[in-house]
């Protein structure tokens, strides 16, 4: 029986992202998959800022930008292609662009490669789970694998095997929900003539809708809703494909057809995303429609947010609190992001003689309200999540009122200038654990501060404003904010303030030094330095 802290199944983009992420924080984990390469079909193709933060932490986020269309927006069309809505995020304050178009096949190659080097990450491929047994102490899981059976004990599960997740069903776990009843054909093709603008197109004409989006180096994905009496197979042949393609790629020739599938968009839920020592993330926690290009964001969201609770599990300082608190952040994130894909599907799709008419003009009047042609032109429909009644602390009646904001969010990454005069985002210098950020004057900022955030790991960061003395102290590290919002408030602030962060960059707590009692002990309720390693 070979041992391991951690099991991980499935090794699409969400599985690798969960196994680099504990193999890169200490734990020795078991990947295990199916296949013997990593998938060359461009499923996801939309990917979010949030998504590149996390492959910076591994090291991956400059490569796959490199072969990404990045900071795009979306336009809707409506009957006679009458543009109703134009809609670009709003610029991201996390240091990367806020929507892009990628290539999974290069961003699934990228961590492929990276597993299988991680000298703590044993790499099962051609391989498949047969049996999965979770009890109070650990999981056994049972493999079918080239060499025969094999068992692996490990202290914790993560089910990452996709919409089909043996894992779910062997946890009998249900999904709950409802299956989308249009179907729809994907077409990805390389080598389209011209350039396109950096714009997804979602084309509700009333008659047969259709998506475009664009990517890098040529490639191109169109999207076209199918009618009930049309048969998937005749219209996925070489002759009805090249006739759909033909005013977007006049002279498209076979090898330039990447894939031809029909789908039916499903939009539900795991009932729960934990099972004692079992976990659930990506498709197989939730399967959400294609239509806010959420789902592959949604996964390594997901990743990140379990991530780093089991490795503060392995290292004994994780309460069930802290466990639990993964299918409360993250679930409600992401049935959140289902609604929002089902709705703007819903808006894309509607044809008849009515419906495509009533949207257009219901369109055309709200954006005549501002706050509503703002909400709908900087995409505030597709939310990031808000953790703030998770592991986060409430904010107490001596914090400054304007870091309030940032509990439970996703900490905001200036360009910061160390020592040595370089500058980075902020990010470069936080490490992989927790992290104590000191803003506000005071040179002495992390004298006498209790025990707890030396028995936590967190990473000391002053963040000075432009023009202010350094102090030269070793014991914690000093950076200049440069640009942004950071460095406003700072400079304003008349007495220190500490921001907790997460490892996962989020924000757990503000505080002034006479709160710091109160905020140790609600983040012992998730994170106790007092309790037994399990290494």
């Amino acid at each position: 029986m070979t041992r391991s802290d951690a099991v991980v199944i499935g090794a699409g983009p969400v599985g690798l992202t969960a196994a680099l992420l504990l193999a890169d924080g200490g734990a020795d984990v078991v990947l295990v998959e199916s296949a013997t390469a990593p998938s060359d079909l461009p499923r996801a193709i939309s990917i979010a800022d949030e998504t590149f933060r996390t492959l910076a932490r591994l090291g991956l986020s400059d490569a796959l930008k490199a072969e990404s269309l990045l900071d795009t927006g979306s336009r809707y069309y409506g009957r006679g292609d009458r543009l109703l809505a134009e809609s670009k995020p709003v610029p991201s304050r996390i240091g990367h662009p806020a929507k892009s178009q990628f290539d999974q096949p290069v961003m699934e190659d990228l961590l492929w490669r990276r597993a299988q080097d991680h000298e703590r990450i044993r790499f099962l491929t051609g391989t498949a789970a047969t049996a999965i047994t979770v009890d109070d102490a650990g999981v056994d899981v049972d493999l079918d694998a080239p060499t025969g059976a094999v068992r692996i004990r490990a202290t914790w599960l993560v089910g990452a095997d996709g919409g089909r997740s043996f894992t779910r069903d062997a946890l009998g776990i249900a999904l709950v929900g409802s299956t989308q009843v249009e179907r729809w054909i994907v077409i990805d093709l390389l080598g389209t003539p011209g350039e396109h603008e950096r714009f997804a197109e979602f084309h509700g004409n009333g008659t047969r809708p259709y998506v475009l989006v664009p990517g890098a180096a040529g490639r191109l994905r169109l999207e076209f809703m199918l009618f009930p009496d049309e048969d998937p197979d005749a219209m996925t042949s070489p002759e009805r494909i090249r006739e759909l393609v033909r005013p977007f790629h006049p002279h498209v020739r076979p090898d330039q057809i990447r894939r031809a599938a029909v789908y039916i968009a499903h939009q539900r839920v795991a009932r729960t995303y934990r099972r004692g020592r079992a976990f659930l993330v990506g498709d197989a926690a939730h399967l959400m429609p294609p239509f806010s290009g959420q789902g592959l964001n949604a996964g390594v969201r997901d990743a990140l947010n379990l991530s780093w609770k089991l490795l503060e599990a392995l290292d004994g300082r994780a309460t069930d609190r802290l466990l639990d608190s993964y299918e409360h952040e993250r679930r409600t994130h992401g049935t959140k992001m289902v609604r929002v894909s089902r709705r703007t599907g819903a808006v894309v799709m509607a044809t008849g003689p009515f419906k495509p008419r009533a949207r257009d003009l219901a369109l055309r009047l709200l954006r005549a309200v501002p706050s509503i042609r703002a909400y709908l032109t900087s995409m505030r429909f597709i939310t990031p999540p808000d953790y703030s009644d998770g592991v986060a602390v409430p904010v107490g009646r001596t914090a400054d009122w304007r870091l309030a904001s940032w509990i439970g969010h996703g900490l905001w990454q200036p360009e910061v200038e160390a020592a040595d005069g370089l500058a980075s985002g902020l990010d470069a210098h936080l490490g992989s654990g927790w992290t104590l950020l000191a803003l506000g004057p005071g040179d002495d900022a992390f004298v006498g501060l209790d025990r707890f955030w030396d028995a936590i790991g967190a990473r000391r960061v002053r963040l000075l404003t432009h023009g202010a003395q350094r102090s030269g102290a070793t014991s914690h590290v000093e950076l200049v904010c440069r640009t942004g919002a950071v460095a406003r408030v700072a400079k304003e602030l008349a007495d220190t303030q500490y921001v907790v962060v997460r490892p996962d960059r989020y924000v757990a707590a503000v505080f002034p030094a006479d709160d710091e009692r109160r905020v140790v002990a609600a983040l012992r309720e998730f994170v106790d330095d007092r309790r037994p390693s399990q290494h």
